[in-house]
């Protein structure tokens, strides 16, 4: 069985034979003339031929694949791929709510008992130093505070050592902790560590590393106090001189 534009060329052939037959053609005496009632007859015939042939043709076409269609199609196909590739966890991913409270650290100190056990994401600055945990030896405790300056409040960490790699600094004087996001389950009472208000790690992120600032000697913020010591001295020397001539 031919296909659908094998059909359309045969019709198209067919009505150009007709035409052919029955157009006007030179003959001895001249050229043959038809009345204008076969003329309209052969006209709409031609035009349904016409109409016939490309309705068969036009979905032989669509139907048939091209170069550029397939090429699409592995254009499509290789970015199904790259972006499978792609689709990796990232550990610091937006917050769902239906399983992750994302929040801070002052805000874990205002909670309720309902969050006792969730899970939950904060990121806060380490300082102080780790201590290595008496019940696991893989464990160590850190203390993230929070960032934002208009709340001085902390929580312990616990997390395991191999995390330690991350911590380049802890926050102390003159020093700005290594800044990481822990994601973990909250204790607001821990029943393994005394009750203590904690935070047991299942991931450990870094978002900035740490600092260290130097002081700086300025001059500038001695005057005020090297005037105050002139003025006192001066007046001290001259209590004493007029108490000498006094005597």
């Amino acid at each position: 069985m031919g296909s659908r534009t094998d059909r359309a060329k045969k019709h198209a052939r067919i009505m150009w034979r007709y035409l052919a037959a029955h157009l006007p053609r030179p003959t001895a005496g001249g050229m043959r003339v038809m009345d204008s009632a076969t003329s309209s007859m052969l006209f709409l015939l031609g035009l349904a031929m016409l109409a016939f042939a490309c309705a068969f043709a036009c979905p032989a076409w669509a139907s048939e694949p091209t170069a550029t269609g397939e090429v699409s199609s592995q254009s499509e196909a290789a970015v199904q791929n790259e972006t499978a590739a792609d689709n990796v966890v990232n550990q610091r991913q937006v917050a769902d709510n239906s399983f992750l409270y994302d929040t801070s650290i002052y805000e874990l100190t205002q909670a309720d008992t309902t969050y006792q056990g969730k899970t939950v994401q904060v990121v806060g600055e380490v300082v102080g130093e780790s201590i290595r945990s008496q019940e696991d030896n893989s464990k160590v405790w850190i203390t993230l505070e929070e960032i934002e300056s208009s709340h001085e409040s902390s929580i312990s960490v616990l997390i395991g050592k191999d995390n330690l790699a991350l911590i380049d600094t802890y926050g102390g004087y003159n020093k700005t902790g290594t800044t990481l996001q822990v994601r973990g389950t909250f204790y607001l009472a821990c029943p393994s560590h005394e009750g203590i208000f904690d935070i047991h790690a299942d991931s450990v992120t870094l978002v900035a590393r740490g600092s260290v600032s130097k002081d700086e000697f300025r001059i500038n913020d001695f005057i005020p106090g090297l005037v105050l010591v002139l003025i006192g001295s001066g007046l001290a020397m001259i209590y004493l001189f007029l108490r000498e001539r006094e005597r």
